[in-house]
């Protein structure tokens, strides 16, 4: 019986986390926000440990639709879930004994192209790549096929008025550190409806993330990458004020802690925090 380990993923999804400008509405070729949010949440997930986050964006954007743009924010991520056991925490360790990682940046490129045809409808085609720097020492013979969380998604989205259904596919054999699982994909059904006159915005999402492959770790154990299948969910509202734009939301997940043939645990970090659980969160975004 393999020693009972701790093994997360957590990610970040620009499409997510920024508000999205169609080419034609931007007053500048080149357009940006700075957010502070009391947690950073994609997919359902933690990407902070619950704790706040400070973010940026900066896009340009051509009148013919083509875009290209970056995201920066500060994680805990990578090392929440893989390193040596705190003193306090539950007896476990992330990635093994000689596992280390030093990192707190999240950097996101992206590039793609985006327009309007047939009146309300909008369609956005694109790529990400997710860029976490820092200091990488895993220890793969204790958790085989782990890697750096470095990876790459190819993305396409329809929407109409107030309603985007969206598609982010994973191209890099690698998807924040797990290993065999290109082809993974998480789909998105959003709506950001305005209310009447009264100038807040209802914010509403479900998402499925459906995983591909086995990292040899499952492979051992008689297990896929299935095990990081997850639903999640979105509610909250938005509103304009003071120059600034705030929001309050509630998310939450299918993402519980799960133990696969009692040796594999996921979705708890190494501290033995469940990283999907319900929470609420407030943002403040500055436009420019």
């Amino acid at each position: 019986m393999l020693e009972k380990k701790v093994l997360a993923a957590a990610v970040a999804s620009i499409g997510l986390a920024m508000p999205v400008a169609h080419a034609d509405e931007a007053a500048s070729p080149i357009t940006g926000n700075l957010t502070f949010t009391t947690d950073y949440i994609v997919r359902g997930l933690t990407q902070t440990g619950n704790s706040p986050a400070l973010q940026g964006t900066l896009e340009y954007g051509h009148s013919s639709g083509l875009y290209l743009g970056g995201f920066a924010s500060n994680v805990s991520w990578p090392g929440d879930f893989f390193g040596p056991t705190a003193p306090g925490a539950n007896p476990v360790t992330g990635g093994g004994p000689n596992t280390a990682i030093s990192n707190s940046l999240e950097i996101d490129v992206y590039a793609g192209f985006r327009n309007k045809f047939a009146g309300d409808f909008t369609y956005d085609v694109g790529a990400v790549y997710y860029y976490y720097p820092g200091r990488y020492n895993l220890d793969t013979s204790y958790v085989p096929g782990l890697n750096k969380p470095h990876t790459g998604e190819v993305y396409g989205a329809l929407g109409w008025k107030w309603i985007t259904a969206k598609i982010w596919y994973a191209v890099t054999d690698s998807v924040f550190t797990i290993g065999d699982a290109a082809g993974t994909y998480y789909a998105n059904l959003g709506a950001n409806v305005p209310l009447g006159d009264s100038g807040f915005n209802l914010v509403a999402g479900v998402g499925t993330w459906k995983w591909s492959g086995a990292m040899q770790l499952y492979k051992n154990n008689g297990d896929t990458n299935e095990v990081f299948d997850l639903v999640d969910w979105k509610l909250g509202a938005t509103k304009d004020w003071g120059g600034f734009t705030w929001g309050l939301f509630y998310t939450g997940s299918t993402a519980e802690a799960y133990t696969s043939n009692n040796a594999l645990s996921v979705w708890t970090d190494r501290f033995g925090k469940e990283v999907g659980k319900d929470t609420v969160f407030l943002s403040v975004t500055k436009s420019f």
